[in-house]
């Protein structure tokens, strides 16, 4: 829904072009950071964000993203100054991160799992509502800046304009059935949804 609000020329308008069908998940997604940095957590960044203002810079997925909000959040709540180096998806984030191009890193579990406990990068805080269970120890942004709430990040299915009310439940029927089995729910937790 944000796009309008940050391309200039979208072709389309997602509250009528769209039928909602479901919100299947949520992404977990995260902060990290490059581990050659003192920056523990997320009031350590913030302190050290504030003694070198405009020369920490954070990497998204891109422009608009649930990841750039969140960095602009941050910017706005701890009163900081970082720069946003957008990128064309996860993965350049993480190797730029690894390869100190950038100190700070917006991600998704799906996107650090091949190398979490490598000691390339360090997480240091889940930026959603409520702390992750297969990294419990490690806090909400939230719980560790008073006054932030993360963006929404969620994975759902659309129809086209228009469709069907029959057609819809069933779909959410099927989505949702399928979404519930235990090895989907295995699977996406794993996969940090």
């Amino acid at each position: 829904m944000i796009r309008k609000f940050v391309a200039k020329n979208t072709r389309y308008d997602a509250l009528t072009d769209f039928t909602p069908i479901i919100r299947l998940n949520e992404t977990v997604l995260h902060i990290m950071v490059n581990p050659s940095l003192p920056i523990n957590n997320v009031q350590a960044l913030v302190e050290y964000a504030k003694k070198n203002p405009g020369k920490l810079s954070y990497g998204t997925s891109g422009v608009g993203t649930s990841h750039h909000l969140s960095g602009e959040l941050i910017r706005m709540v701890a009163g900081i100054d970082w720069v946003h180096v957008p990128y064309k998806g996860a993965p350049p984030v993480v190797t730029d991160l690894i390869a100190g191009r950038i100190q700070v890193g917006f991600g998704t579990i799906s996107t650090i799992a091949p190398i979490l406990g490598s000691g390339k990068i360090r997480m240091i805080a889940i930026n959603n509502g409520q702390r992750y269970p297969l990294f419990a120890s490690v806090p909400t942004v939230a719980e560790q800046m008073p006054g932030y709430t993360a963006p929404p990040s969620f994975t759902g299915y659309y129809g086209p304009p228009g469709l069907p009310r029959p057609i819809v439940q069933r779909l959410y029927s099927e989505y949702q059935r399928a979404a519930t089995s235990p090895e989907a729910r295995s699977k996406a937790e794993e996969l940090g949804y």
